[in-house]
């Protein structure tokens, strides 16, 4: 493939992808049809699986579908897209029409689905962490596609079960999408712990501030008993469940009719509201962090920062994935602020370009005792000639 031939796909489109984009999509084809050469200048074996591994908000449902639609027109493949959670099947399906791009045939595949379509060439794999279920293999059995692509923001599991492709292809990483406006810029805040009482009282106390919200907790319990204090205190809040009925929930919150959602696991995936301006994350292991936080990072222009609140004891600050624009810590009743200067990274910048473009002499002293020069002269009794 081309960059021509990209090209002419998107121009019949709706999207103008963005530079990584455009590389990752380039990239998969080539692994898949064994036209990769690597760093080394070395053709490399054609791949069956890849996996892209891309932050959330990146666009990886557009580059799934691009690449789906490229392997269309150059190999007349049949299409399967497969999903933990039928909102995200539908989510795909209406980007393929609103988006242009227009991938057809395309079967939409449950990952919990006994009885899936099995004439199927490539089989997209979205949140592809959950590729290693017992599910996902029992599909893989069934199906036996000619090429797997995986999409996920966070490769790896939490009971470490290895996730098996060929080729894992990255970019650009958190950090730099928001650095590049791809992402929203965040503030970063940290609260003394992660309890129902703390996380509400901390909300109501600054409803305003936090604005349009979700919280994370770990229990379902918590999560009643969380909604039932902002309730209270006239708060409008929600709790989503896998058996409450989340269409209905999600368009009250995005209608501005619910302030507040709270839940476990189930808005960790496939949840997308570019308003949504604030993450209670509660504490837990590094892929379950990433995708918690990473709800509120994509851009709206009535939202130019987005916040994230986590408490000092979690093992997984987001501040170490990507820089907060602003960190504020609760000390003393009060919160503490540390804004970043934006002046560090163009000093730093221009540091590392006058490093580079100084030239340095070895002192005099230190050639002549490198050609053999007695240890024990110095600068002073060296001979000049």
């Amino acid at each position: 493939m081309t960059p021509m031939e990209l090209e002419t796909l998107v121009n019949r489109t709706n999207i103008e992808p963005r530079p990584y984009q455009a590389r990752i999509v380039s990239k998969v084809v080539a692994m898949l049809e064994g036209r990769y050469t690597n760093g080394l200048g070395n053709l490399e074996p054609a791949a069956r699986s890849a996996m892209i591994e891309s932050p959330t908000g990146s666009g990886k449902t557009v580059m799934g579908l691009l690449t789906a639609k490229l392997l269309q027109e150059r190999h007349g493949v049949r299409v399967g897209w497969v999903a933990m959670r039928r909102n995200l099947l539908t989510q795909t399906a209406a980007e393929n029409i609103e988006q242009g791009i227009n991938v057809e045939p395309i079967e939409f595949v449950s990952m919990f689905d006994k009885t899936p379509a099995t004439n199927i060439d490539l089989l997209i794999v979205d949140e592809a962490q959950h590729d290693a279920a017992s599910s996902m293999a029992f599909l893989h059995n069934r199906i036996r596609p000619r090429w797997i692509l995986g999409l996920t923001a966070t490769p790896f599991r939490a009971d470490r079960v290895k996730l098996c492709f060929d080729k894992v292809i990255k970019d650009a990483g958190i950090h730099q999408l928001i650095q590049d406006g791809y992402l929203a810029k965040y503030h970063h805040f940290t609260i003394p712990a992660f309890d129902v009482e703390t996380v509400a009282d901390f909300y109501l106390r600054e409803p305003e501030r936090w604005g349009k919200t979700i919280v994370f907790f770990r229990k379902l319990a918590e999560c009643h008993e969380f909604a039932q204090r902002l309730e209270e205190q006239g708060a409008s809040c929600e709790t989503v469940t896998g058996s409450s009925d989340r269409e209905a929930q999600l368009s009250r919150f995005r209608d501005g009719k619910t302030n507040v959602l709270v839940n476990c696991m189930v808005l960790t995936e496939g949840f997308d509201c570019p308003d949504l301006q604030t993450v209670f994350c509660r504490d837990s292991a590094k892929g379950p962090t990433m995708q918690m936080c990473g709800r509120a990072f994509r851009k709206h222009p009535d939202v130019p920062f987005k916040q994230v609140i986590q408490s000092k004891l979690t093992r997984y600050p987001f501040t170490k994935m990507a820089t907060a624009q602003e960190q504020h810590l609760w000390q003393e009743d009060e919160w503490r602020t540390l804004t970043v200067n934006p002046m560090i990274n163009i000093a730093n910048s221009r540091a590392r370009m006058a490093i580079a473009n100084t030239d340095v002499e070895i002192p005099l002293y230190i050639r002549r005792r490198s050609v053999g020069f007695p240890n024990h002269w110095t600068a002073e009794t060296l001979p000049i000639n």
